[in-house]
């Protein structure tokens, strides 16, 4: 069944890749043509929505890419606090991001070393973070990035908690599926790209979340002490 399923994967990508080539070259001629064109009225908005939608659907098959290309990660050591500063600097130019949204990350130590992937680690808290903001929306709010390490049990722990709309009781088993989301915008790979990151680097992840109050991640790290033991079960759970 896993080679199935691998063999699946890597068809897909090979057909976003066809997809994504004719796409690069329409949506480049869309855009040239925007800009020495003079259009007015009805053919305005209709190349408006040509290249609004060419950008949709390059974003979901970037998304779509990244979601396949998880299978083999690099168990390396890194410094997460460094990780975590420069995924603030990544968010804080996200299209995401607005003025009304406030980014605060605190660790008890200034410096913690963890067994992992760098790129993909990087890649799991830009989604973390990307879908806080995306649920704070216009109106703003905090984004609050909390990494206690825990004494003698050879773990960190990150907390990643909004204050936005939150998740419904009903809809919060179904958020790490594919193209699931409560969201207007996005694609709904975000929080499935985590996931599989989660299970690929055998790392805990872990949600509450109250509408209209919030969500809270939790996603716990092995420190740099159990390399070895880096290949455990992975424990992901879902809580209202």
């Amino acid at each position: 069944v896993a080679d199935r399923l691998a063999a699946v994967g890597e068809l897909s990508a090979s057909i976003a890749h066809e997809i994504r080539n004719p796409l690069a070259a329409i949506s480049g001629s869309v855009e040239v043509l925007s800009q020495e064109l003079t259009l007015e009225g009805e053919n305005a908005r209709l190349m408006s929505l040509i290249v609004k939608e060419s950008n949709r659907l390059n974003k979901i098959l970037t998304d779509f890419l990244s979601y396949a290309r998880i299978d083999r990660p690099a168990f390396n050591k890194i410094e997460l606090c460094h990780i975590i500063g420069e995924v603030v600097d990544v968010v804080r130019h996200h299209e995401s991001y607005t003025d009304g949204i406030q980014i605060n990350f605190e660790s008890d130590d200034p410096i913690v070393y963890i067994v992992g992937d760098e790129d993909l680690i990087k890649q799991l808290l830009i989604n973390l973070a990307v879908n806080a903001c995306e649920a704070m929306g216009e109106k703003g709010g905090r984004l609050d990035l909390r990494l206690r390490v825990l004494p003698g049990e050879r773990r960190v722990q990150l907390a990643v908690e909004d204050t936005g709309c939150g998740i419904a009781p009903d809809k919060i088993r179904n958020i790490y599926l594919p193209f699931f989301s409560t969201k207007k915008r996005g694609t709904g790979l975000g929080l499935s790209i985590v996931h599989r990151i989660c299970s690929a680097l055998k790392i805990g992840i872990s949600v509450e979340s109250t509408p209209s109050r919030g969500t809270i991640f939790q996603v716990e790290f092995p420190t740099l002490a159990r390399d070895r033991e880096a290949v455990a079960a992975p424990v992901v759970e879902t809580s209202a």
